[in-house]
Formats: C-alpha cells, structure tokens, sequence
C-alpha cells in the first residue's frame, strides 16, 4: 500500500479538483486515521454538477443510535427564515429538528473529527450539529444552504441515521450523475427524486456535496436540494453538518461553556424563581420572547404565564399536551423513534 501521506494528498487532488479516484485508494486513507469508523467504509462520488461524493458505513449503528437517543426529547418542528429575518413555521418545510453543540460527548466528537477527515476542513469550521426527524410525507423542498455572509456554508455532510422504506431521498433537481448510468442503477426512486442525482436515505451513510464553487466565493447553481417526503412506513433522522469557509463562532471554542440542562417542554416548571412576579407584572405579555418563548425556545416562565399544564408523573396525555402545545414532537413512551 502506498504510504499515508500519499494517500491523503491523491485523496485530496481528487476531491477539490473533480476527478475520479478509486473508492479502495479513499478507504484505506480514511481507515488509517480513523480506526473507529464504521467496518470497511467506502467512498464513491456521484456527481460534479454538484460535486457530491457518497461514503457509505459512515458511522455505526451504535452511533446513530446515539445521536437519536440525545435528539429526541428536543425534537421541536423546524422553521424557515420568514418576512423580517424570523424564524417561522411553514409548510415549506415540515420535519422536526434540533441542534447537538460542538463537542457535546466523546461520540460526537469522533463524527465530528471523520467529517473532517473526509472533507479536509477543520473540525473549526463546523457549525453544531443539526439532527431532523422527517415522519410520513413530512419534507422540505427546495433550498440552497450557501449563506450570503463573510463565510459562507461552502460544503454539507449528510449522514443517515436511519433507514425508511420509500421516499425520504436527498435530490437535487438541477444535477448530472457523474455517470448516467447511476440513476437507474441506484432505483428505483420516489416521483420526487425521480431523473435527479439523488440519495436514498441508509443507515450509517453519509453524502457531501458542495455549496460553494472551486472559486470559494460563488455559490453553486446545482446545489439546489430537496429533502424528499417520506413515503410508507419508517422515520428518516439525518444529522446535518454545515461546514463554513472560515472557522465558526472561534471564541465559542476558545472558551467553552459547560452545557445546561435543557428544558423538557412535557414539565410545566419556570426556569427562574422570580417569574410569578415578572407575570403578575404583566411580562407575558411585554416580553413574551423569553417568558413563554418562541419557534426556536422555550420560554422560560411557561408555568407563571399559563401556557402548560402541571402534570403528574403518570399523566402521558397531559405531558403530551405540553409537548404539542410549545411545538415539539409527541412522545408516547422512552422508546418512542
């Protein structure tokens, strides 16, 4: 076998300049830096228009696992940016989602530091972690995930954390398969993935694809993406890393906080002991961002401003009831996926 650093750079020639490399050469890179990857990873690429590179066994099904377990109780519908720059929710988008922090746990960290193995960008420019859960016919259609910033989202890993029995695929409506042949060989696809480049939904693989072109500054075109609906019976989860052309929120990791404990929306509690008195103020209603929160938090006074139900320990309904009305996902039980 060649050695490492030879690996590494023919790994990388490919990768940024769009030519070819043989899956077993990008294997062997990976699993000589990465020994607690998934078994017998391989890596293919599936298109230049956008350039999307499939790496299948990823992560393992202990990891996956992992990662669902930490972002169901937070599972909250996701939101798109509306009129003013708001978070909103719409039907444009219709999953349920949440964010695990940078480093959260020695699990997170290892996925962390194969994306950036497999992308060749430090772990610094990612942002955290954001986990969807996408049930029947939920989806989201068409977007881009370049910002228009000082550092944009030039590339996104997508690893699956689970499978589904039909739709539920990543396509993209303007793209070229890097060999024609792959669409039908890959099929058959749902009515929404249909004659695009397109991935179905497996657990433990991953698909990158740039949002940025070679140029790092224009945006690709062809980066243009749907979230497919879900068809059939299953739940797809997907863990989305967003990788930035410049470090990400650098002093968020210079000097790391240590995490609190979140909220679960199913207990009406008030997260700060002067919240009666900040509701009998009339605060509900002047503040209601941080009283009784929004589409993207929970407010920290639920409970003084009456916006859920004490519930007893054994009360599934009512703590369902909470769950629906802040806006997360019901859970009927701990082994609720």
């Amino acid at each position: 076998m060649a050695p490492l650093h030879v690996l590494l750079l023919l790994a990388l020639s490919a990768f940024c300049a769009g030519s070819a490399l043989p899956g077993l050469w990008l294997a062997a890179a990976h699993a000589a830096l990465a020994p607690s990857a998934a078994p017998h990873p391989w890596f293919e690429p599936v298109s230049w228009k956008p350039r999307s590179f499939v790496a299948h066994s990823f992560a393992t099904r202990e990891e996956t696992d992992h990662i669902i377990a930490i972002a169901q109780p937070q599972l909250r519908r996701s939101t798109v940016v509306g009129a003013g720059g708001e978070s909103v929710v719409d039907t444009y988008r219709t999953s349920y989602g949440m964010f695990i922090k940078r480093h959260h746990d020695p699990v997170v960290s290892r996925l962390e530091e194969r994306v950036a193995l497999w992308t060749k960008y430090n772990m610094s420019h990612q942002e955290d972690i954001q986990v969807l859960r996408y049930g029947n016919n939920q989806q989201y259609k068409a977007h881009f995930d370049s910002l228009d910033d000082d550092s944009p989202r030039t590339a996104t890993v997508l690893i699956y954390l689970s499978d589904v029995e039909e739709g539920g695929e990543t396509t993209f409506p303007d793209s070229e398969w890097v060999d024609p042949s792959m669409g039908e060989k890959l099929g058959p696809w749902s009515p929404c993935a249909k004659g695009n480049v397109a991935m179905k939904p497996k657990r433990g693989d991953a698909i990158v694809f740039h949002s940025v072109n070679p140029d790092g500054k224009t945006h690709d075109k062809h980066a243009l993406h749907t979230a497919c609906p879900v068809l059939g019976t299953g739940v797809k989860y997907v863990a989305i890393f967003w990788i930035h052309t410049l470090p990400f929120r650098p002093d968020q990791l210079a000097a790391p906080q240590e995490e609190e404990e979140p909220l679960l929306p199913e207990e009406c509690v008030d997260a700060d002991p002067n919240c009666p008195d900040w509701a009998a103020a009339g605060e509900c209603q002047s503040n209601p961002g941080f009283m009784r929160g929004g589409a993207t938090s929970l407010g920290n006074c639920r409970k003084s401003c009456k916006d859920c139900r004490v519930c007893r320990p054994d009360d599934d309904e009512c703590r369902r009831d909470n769950r629906v009305k802040a806006g997360f996902l019901p859970i009927n039980g701990p082994g609720f996926f």
